[in-house]
């Protein structure tokens, strides 16, 4: 019975199961309402919640049309920019967050259907205009700083009512750090329902396509992927000295396939930041070569196109700081030039603690055998 009342509806609403290519004219815009909590991932931060959050969001989405191998290996993503907005429920020490980022919509179901599960993931700046002052607002813990780093991830539910229409509702989460450039910075976590609305811009007549392009099929079943990244520290008190932090790794990766690679490495880090910590905290070293970190990881990564998506988690095999365990983790994006090249930007963490951010370059080295086409 319900299924037929289904099928009734989406008929009279002229639901059609669509193609998922779409036009290279092909515009959507979306807008969408979010609901929810701020995540207490530390017990200090609970002074700073005082109620539900909400916010609004604005999209402009671009739909892949299939002029690009990756665009049918991903089953057809969505990309686009887009702007958020927050009212975190406490004026005086959080105020308000705005967001602004690009985004990929990415498929989870194979086969194109007017309803569909997508994920989201996005990488963009976060505007707190309410921050950590030591005099007027020194209890703000979670963000001190007013230009933040904006990662958000969305698993969301649509449904395509008609030609030009489509109604989404998933979870939402939100993180905006520092990635301890200042401090403090336990980082804003924010966990959301959202709902929402796509209006599809779409041409009279369809675009023609006559090549794919396929440059960003992977060469090789194996790869060496060697980078050094840099980033920036504040240790001891707020507004205190920054210090440099580097890092110096390399994985080997076996192509899963042109979408996914799985691998393993090693790290070696060395954050002057921890060194001067630890020389307040009365733990001398007697030089500073022992405060280099070695450690040994095991690596995914998802690619996008040119874009990669890496998750890593590690292990210090060497390290004289334990304040934080052992454990360390990296998210972040990579992007991959012709003559590969790699641009790094990721986040090093232990846990809920960020260490810092990793802006770096690097180089891929195919290995063989080569993948068959």
């Amino acid at each position: 019975m319900i299924r037929s009342f289904l099928f009734i509806f989406c008929s009279a609403c002229g639901l059609s199961v669509f193609s998922q290519q779409a036009d290279l004219r092909d515009n959507y815009l979306r807008a969408a309402f979010n609901y929810g909590f701020i995540m207490q991932q530390h017990n200090n931060i609970g002074q700073l919640v005082r109620g539900n959050i909400w916010g609004v969001e604005v999209n402009y989405v671009k739909p892949t049309s299939g002029n690009k191998s990756w665009h049918q290996r991903t089953h057809y993503p969505e990309r686009g920019v887009g702007f958020s907005f927050f009212n975190l429920d406490n004026p005086q020490q959080l105020g308000n967050l705005y967001a602004t980022y690009f985004f990929y919509d990415i498929p989870l179901k194979k086969k194109a259907s007017p309803f569909r599960i997508y994920l989201r993931t996005c990488e963009g700046l976060a505007l707190a205009p309410v921050h950590f002052n030591p005099i007027t607002n020194h209890q703000n813990n979670v963000i001190s700083s007013p230009i933040n780093a904006y990662v958000n991830i969305k698993l969301y539910y649509r449904w395509d009512i008609g030609k030009r229409f489509r109604w989404e509702g998933g979870i939402n989460f939100s993180h905006a750090s520092n990635g301890r450039f200042e401090q403090p910075n336990l980082g804003l976590n924010l966990v959301t329902f959202n709902t929402g609305v796509v209006y599809k811009i779409l041409p009279k007549e369809k675009t023609l396509l006559t090549k794919i392009d396929s440059i960003t099929d992977i060469k090789s079943k194996n790869e060496l992927l060697a980078w050094a990244g840099w980033g920036l520290n504040e240790v001891g008190m707020p507004m205190g000295r920054k210090y440099m932090a580097q890092t110096y790794s390399t994985t080997y990766y076996r192509n899963l396939s042109n979408t996914s690679k799985l691998g393993a490495g090693l790290d070696i880090s060395y954050n002057a930041a921890t060194y001067h910590q630890m020389q307040q905290d009365s733990m001398h070293l007697s030089s500073k070569i022992q405060n280099v970190q070695l450690g040994v990881k095991v690596a995914y990564a998802y690619t996008i196109g040119r874009f990669s998506l890496p998750v890593e988690m590690g292990c210090y095999v060497y390290t004289m700081d334990k304040s934080s365990g052992l454990i360390f983790h990296r998210i972040g994006m990579r992007y991959y030039f012709d003559n590969n090249v790699v641009a790094v930007i990721t986040l090093k963490t232990q846990w809920a603690v960020a260490n810092y951010f990793e802006f770096g370059v690097g180089y891929r080295f195919p290995l063989k055998p080569l993948i068959k086409t």
